[in-house]
């Protein structure tokens, strides 16, 4: 059998692995309603707040309610991507606690692909949703002028975006081979992070700037690209203006940086004796 061969023959698997991933999911379909239902509500009333704020005071840093649903569309819609790829990563401490990462070991297929094809999380499905739909709002309300070289480049920060979130999800899941639990850096790096890119990052002071653009850069899902898009003037940034152009880069960058922690501590891995 060929590489490409075998390749698509473990891609086979992988997909029916995530479509049991999705039919046991589906078997609890009011659970499965209330929680789409619950993320709608959720983020319905992130946006209520930026609505209330912006009515109030007509702008946030100077950002208008148009390039704020921009920002904000950007970010949820990516996150969804970065939700349907790369949730199971979330519980990688369990599969260490019970020693199933032990199981995946032995089997010829990639451990990291059998993790990542294992859920599916509905969450992802409402992040499209509000997503598009803010994406849309923002670009119609902020009168986005969608030349051929932005439409292009759109899928790129997407990419880009999505990169650097599951990066960081890897990471955080890579330090359980040292620590086994992680579930307090799963809440405060993975979940609560998010916030701090849910209003333009130069609210902040320049130090955080700098934190959110070289130590921790979610400021490259959406605020930087944000100004290409939006035609903003970049003059004022902290950074040289090209650094709006530099998302899918730093994705890469940054999820390279993840899958060698991964491997690392693949190769120092012990198993757990459960």
């Amino acid at each position: 059998m060929s590489a490409v061969e075998a390749m698509a023959a473990n891609g086979r698997i992988y997909f029916k692995i995530l479509i049991a991933a999705v039919r046991a999911k589906m078997e609890y379909k009011t659970s499965f309603l209330f929680l789409f239902f619950a993320l709608v509500i959720y983020y319905a009333a992130q946006i209520g707040v930026v609505v209330v704020v912006l009515a109030k005071f007509k702008n946030i840093a100077g950002w208008s309610l148009g390039e704020m649903a921009f920002l904000y569309g950007i970010m949820v819609f990516s996150q969804g991507l970065t939700t349907l790829l790369f949730s199971s990563l979330n519980d990688f401490e369990e599969l260490m606690i019970h020693g199933d990462f032990d199981r995946l070991l032995v089997r010829p297929l990639s451990p990291l692909g059998q993790i990542l094809s294992s859920k599916f999380e509905v969450a992802s499905i409402a992040h499209f949703g509000i997503g598009i739909t803010a994406l849309w709002f923002g670009s119609v309300k902020a009168g986005v002028d969608w030349s051929v070289s932005k439409a292009l480049f759109l899928p790129l920060v997407i990419l880009g975006a999505v990169l650097i979130q599951g990066g960081i999800r890897l990471a955080v899941a890579a330090i359980a081979f040292w620590t086994v639990r992680n579930r307090s850096l799963v809440h405060t790096v993975v979940y609560s992070s998010k916030e701090m890119i849910l209003y333009p990052v130069s609210i902040y002071r320049w130090w955080m700037q700098v934190f959110l653009t070289i130590a921790f850069p979610l400021a490259f899902i959406n605020f930087y690209p944000s100004y290409y898009f939006l035609s903003r003037d970049a003059s004022g940034l902290l950074f040289h203006p090209l650094i709006q152009f530099l998302t899918p880069a730093v994705g890469v960058i940054v999820f390279a940086g993840a899958w060698a922690l991964w491997r690392l501590g693949v190769g120092k891995y012990q198993s757990v004796g459960n």
